[in-house]
C-alpha cells in the first residue's frame, strides 16, 4: 500500500525573500492535482480538497504569494499575474512532477487557465469552477447588489464622486474607486475608516455567497433536494456575518489585520484588472484548446459573484476551436458561488475523478 503524505505545512523559498506555503496531501504515486484558491489573497482552506479522494489521489494546495500562510503575508511585492504563474511552475519543478492537473475556483480558475496557457506542457487537465474574468462588469455587478454601507467603498472627500451609490456605478467610476481603494490599503495603518471598509467588504462577500445558496434552494422547490439545500444554507448562516446597513461591531485587532492583508492584495489585483490585457482570455482559450488540454467548466446557476455566462461563453468558444482531442465540457449546478455547496461539490468530485 502506498504511504500517505502528512497534512503538515511545507514551504518553498521564492525570489525576493518570499516563502510559498503549500500542502501536499494524499498518495505520493498517484496523479497530482494542483488546487488553486480564490480571493485573491485568501489562502488555501481545507474545503478546497474535499472533492478529492486522498486515499487514491494526490493534491498540492499552495497559498498564493502573500496569502494565507505564505510570507510575508499581505505583501504586494511581485503581485503580478506573470509572477504568480512563475511561482506555480517553480513549485511543480521543486516537487519533481512532470505534469499535473489543475483545479481552481473563482480567481483560482482565472489563474489556472492562464497558467495552463503559459505552460501547456505541464498541464494534463483543467477543472474550472465559477470562473472569474476580472472585468469591470463583474466588479460593478457585485458592488451594486451587495455593498452594505449605502455608499461607495471609498467615501466622498477622498476622490470618489460625492453622493455616489454603488447602484449607480459606471465602469470609469469603478476604475477610480478600485484604484483609490488599492492606494488606501497600501498604507499599513488601519484607521477606523479603513476598518469599516474592510468589514463592509467582508460583509459584501458573505452576503453574495448566502444569496446564491438561498436562490439554489428556493429554485429547487419543496423537494428532497430543496430541503437538503435549505439545510445547507441554514448551516452557512451562523458562520457568516448578517447582511445589514448598519455599521458592524468592531473586530479584534488580529482579525482586522488579517482582513487588511487579504483585501489589500485583492484590491491591488482588481485595480489592475487581475493582470489581464484585452484579448488575453480568448488567447488562453485558444492555446488550451490547441494543446488538447481537457477542460471541465463548472458553474452554479445562482452564482452572485461570478456570472454563469463566464463559463457558458468560454466553453462555447472552446468547443468551436480546433483541438488536438481534449474535450471541453460544461456542468451547470443548482448552486451559488462556493465550492462547498452540495451541487458544486458533487460536480467537482465527478470532474476530478474522470478529468
Amino acid at each position: 500500500m502506498m504511504s500517505v503524505y502528512p497534512e503538515g505545512l511545507l514551504r518553498l523559498a521564492l525570489p525576493s525573500g518570499h516563502s510559498l506555503a503549500y500542502r501536499r496531501l494524499g498518495q505520493p504515486d498517484a496523479r497530482a492535482w494542483l488546487v488553486l484558491h480564490g480571493g485573491p489573497g485568501s489562502g488555501a482552506a481545507s474545503g478546497l480538497w474535499h472533492g478529492f479522494d486522498l486515499a487514491m489521489q494526490q493534491v498540492v494546495a499552495p497559498d498564493q504569494r502573500g496569502s494565507g500562510h505564505s510570507r510575508p503575508r499581505g505583501s504586494l511585492r511581485g503581485q503580478r499575474l506573470d509572477t504568480l504563474i512563475d511561482d506555480l511552475e517553480r513549485l511543480r519543478q521543486a516537487l519533481g512532477l512532470a505534469t499535473w492537473s489543475v483545479m481552481g475556483g473563482s480567481w483560482g480558475a482565472t489563474l489556472a487557465l492562464m497558467y495552463a496557457a503559459r505552460h501547456p506542457e505541464s498541464v494534463e487537465a483543467l477543472v474550472l469552477r465559477g470562473s472569474f474574468r476580472g472585468t469591470r462588469g463583474e466588479v460593478i455587478r457585485l458592488l451594486r447588489r451587495f455593498w452594505p454601507l449605502g455608499g461607495p467603498p471609498v467615501a466622498a472627500g477622498n476622490g470618489a464622486p460625492a453622493g455616489l451609490s454603488p447602484r449607480c456605478l459606471r465602469p470609469a467610476q469603478a476604475d477610480k474607486v478600485l484604484h483609490e481603494l488599492s492606494q488606501l490599503l497600501r498604507n499599513g495603518t488601519v484607521t477606523p475608516r479603513v476598518r469599516r471598509i474592510l468589514q463592509a467588504w467582508q460583509t459584501m462577500e458573505q452576503a453574495a455567497s448566502l444569496h446564491g445558496a438561498r436562490q439554489a434552494w428556493l429554485h429547487a422547490g419543496p423537494t428532497d433536494e430543496g430541503r437538503r439545500l435549505r439545510r445547507h444554507w441554514q448551516s452557512m448562516r451562523p458562520a457568516l456575518l448578517r447582511r445589514g446597513r448598519e455599521h458592524p461591531a468592531p473586530m479584534p485587532a488580529r482579525q482586522t489585520k488579517a482582513l487588511w492583508q487579504k483585501y489589500r492584495i485583492q484590491a491591488h489585483h482588481l485595480a489592475n484588472r487581475c493582470g489581464l490585457r484585452p484579448g488575453d482570455w480568448d488567447r488562453a482559450l485558444q492555446t488550451v484548446a490547441a494543446q488538447g488540454i481537457a477542460t471541465h467548466w463548472i458553474h452554479g446557476r445562482h452564482d452572485a459573484v461570478c456570472p454563469p455566462a463566464n463559463s457558458l461563453d468560454s466553453q462555447r468558444r472552446m468547443s468551436a476551436l480546433p483541438t488536438q482531442g481534449g474535450p471541453s465540457r460544461l456542468t451547470l449546478t443548482r448552486a451559488g458561488h462556493l465550492g462547498s455547496e452540495p451541487g458544486n461539490l458533487q460536480a467537482l468530485r465527478a470532474a476530478v475523478r474522470h478529468g
